[in-house]
C-alpha cells in the first residue's frame, strides 16, 4: 500500500502550469526537481495542492500530470498576511478526497499553513517545511534604512497601501500567523542551526527533522571557470525589497569601483529603479526611488544592470559568467541562490546572517562579512578580483560542500524516511 503524500505549495508548481499551458513561476522551480523521483516511486502516491485567485479561476482545478494528482484552492495570494478561515474547509475537503498519510506543507507564514494545522484531525500528519523564519525576519525588514526613507512614499505606494513601513507591518502579521502555526505543529523539517533554534524556542516539544534542500536539476554538473567570466562582474540574485540589502551591494560596488572602474553589478529580477516615461515614474516604489537616487549619487548608472525575471537556465548562465556571487541580505535561512552559486563552483561573498554558517565555512568555501557592512563586502570582492587562485580554491571547496548539502539521492532518502516515520506514527 503506497504512502499517500500531499504537497501543500505556495503557488502553482511549474509541472502543473506547463500541463495547463499557464505561465509558471521561477520562485519554486526546485519543486519540479524534487517531484521527479517521488512521482517515479511506486511506493508514494503524490498530490500537489496550491492556491489560485478566485478572480482568475471560476472553478477549482482538479487533474493529474505525469501520474501526480493536483488540486487547487482559492486564496488571496496578494495578501498572505490576512488569515481566511474558509481555507480550513477548503483544505479539509481536499484531504477528505485524497486521504493523505503525510501532508508536507512548504513555508511557515502562509494562511494555508496555519489553516492546515488548525484542522485537528489532520494535524499529526502535517510536516511543516521551514523555508524562511518570518518572525525573525520581520524586525530586520528596514535593513538599516533611515526613517526618512522608511516613511517616504510614492504615488504607487499610496495607491497600493504599500509604503515601506506598511510592508514591514505585513511581515509582522505574517510572523504572527507563523508563530501560531509553529506552536501547533507536531512535525517540522529544517536544515540549519538557525531555523532549528527558532522553531524549538517556540515549541520545544515539536519533532524536528533535518532535511536539506534539493536544487533545480540544471545546477548539478555545472562548473564555473575563471577564464569564461566577465572580469570584475558581481551577481546578486534578488533585490526588490530592503531586507535583501541591495543598497549595501550598491555601496559596496562604489567602493570596488575605486580599484576596478569597470566593476559591474548584475541583479536578477525586475528593474525597480528606472523608468522611461512619466507613466513609468508613477509606478516606482519608495525603495526603488531610493535605490535610483543612490545609483545617481554614487555615479553607478553605467555599472548596474537589472536582468529581469530569470528561469533556472538563465540563473545558471549568470552564475557561470560572473566573477563573484554576492549575498547582501540582512537575514536569510538557507537561500537556494547561495546553494546554486556554490554548487556551480563560484566564488561567493556573503553576509554572515541566519543559517548561512550551516551552509558554508568562512575563508574556506566562501568569504563572510558582517551584515550591513558595505565596506567589508567591497574588501572581500576586491580580494577575489585580485587573486585567481583564491577564487578557484573558494569555488572548488564550495562545490564540494554544496554537493553534500544538496545531494539528490541522500535528500530523497531522508525525505522518504521522514514520510514513513510520520505515516507509521499515525497508523498506531
Amino acid at each position: 500500500m503506497p504512502v499517500r503524500v500531499m504537497w501543500l505549495c505556495n503557488m502553482m508548481p511549474s509541472p502543473v502550469a506547463e500541463a495547463l499551458h499557464r505561465s509558471g513561476h521561477n520562485k519554486e522551480g526546485w519543486i519540479a526537481g524534487a517531484m521527479r523521483p517521488v512521482a517515479e516511486n511506486k511506493d508514494i502516491a503524490l498530490a500537489l495542492v496550491f492556491p489560485v485567485k478566485r478572480e482568475e479561476e471560476s472553478e477549482e482545478i482538479r487533474g493529474e500530470v505525469d501520474g501526480v494528482a493536483y488540486y487547487s484552492f482559492w486564496a488571496d495570494a496578494e495578501h498572505p498576511e490576512i488569515y481566511d478561515r474558509t481555507l480550513e474547509s477548503s483544505l479539509g475537503m481536499i484531504c477528505e478526497e485524497f486521504m493523505p498519510d503525510v501532508i508536507h506543507v512548504y513555508g511557515t507564514e502562509y494562511p494555508h499553513t496555519l489553516a492546515m494545522l488548525r484542522i485537528k484531525e489532520w494535524r499529526s500528519r502535517v510536516l511543516v517545511h521551514i523555508q524562511g523564519v518570518m518572525y525573525r525576519y520581520a524586525p530586520l525588514y528596514y535593513a538599516g534604512l533611515n526613517e526618512k526613507v522608511t516613511e517616504s512614499a510614492t504615488l504607487r505606494d499610496v495607491l497600493r497601501k504599500d509604503r515601506i513601513w506598511q510592508q514591514k507591518e505585513k511581515y509582522v502579521l505574517r510572523a504572527e500567523n507563523e508563530i501560531e502555526a509553529l506552536k501547533l505543529a507536531e512535525n517540522v523539517c529544517g536544515r540549519t542551526d538557525f531555523d532549528r533554534e527558532a522553531v524549538m524556542s517556540l515549541n520545544p516539544n515539536v519533532k524536528y527533522f533535518l532535511l536539506n534542500e534539493t536544487l533545480r536539476p540544471e545546477f548539478y554538473g555545472a562548473k564555473w571557470e575563471r577564464e569564461k567570466v566577465r572580469d570584475h562582474s558581481i551577481f546578486v540574485s534578488q533585490g526588490n525589497y530592503p531586507i535583501k540589502g541591495l543598497h549595501f551591494a550598491l555601496e559596496a560596488l562604489a567602493k570596488v569601483k575605486e580599484s576596478y572602474p569597470d566593476a559591474h553589478l548584475y541583479v536578477a529580477g525586475s528593474d525597480i529603479v528606472r523608468y522611461g516615461s512619466l507613466t513609468g515614474s508613477l509606478k516606482i516604489s519608495a525603495y526603488g526611488a531610493y535605490l535610483r537616487k543612490l545609483i545617481r549619487s554614487l555615479r553607478l548608472r553605467l555599472n548596474v544592470t537589472f536582468l529581469g525575471s530569470l528561469d533556472g537556465s538563465g540563473m545558471l548562465k549568470q552564475y557561470l559568467s560572473s566573477h563573484v556571487f554576492l549575498l547582501s541580505s540582512v537575514i536569510e535561512n538557507s537561500p537556494n541562490s547561495l546553494g546554486e552559486a556554490m554548487i556551480a563552483g563560484m566564488p561567493c561573498v556573503t553576509a554572515d546572517v541566519g543559517g548561512i554558517a550551516s551552509l558554508a565555512s568562512d575563508q574556506k568555501e566562501v568569504l563572510m562579512v558582517d551584515p550591513m557592512d558595505a565596506d567589508g563586502m567591497a574588501e572581500a570582492i576586491v580580494k577575489i578580483f585580485k587573486d585567481d587562485d583564491l577564487a578557484k580554491a573558494l569555488g572548488e571547496n564550495a562545490a564540494e560542500r554544496a554537493l553534500l548539502t544538496h545531494d539528490v539521492k541522500a535528500n530523497y532518502k531522508m525525505m522518504l524516511w521522514i514520510y514513513e516515520s510520520i505515516a507509521e506514527a499515525n497508523r498506531k
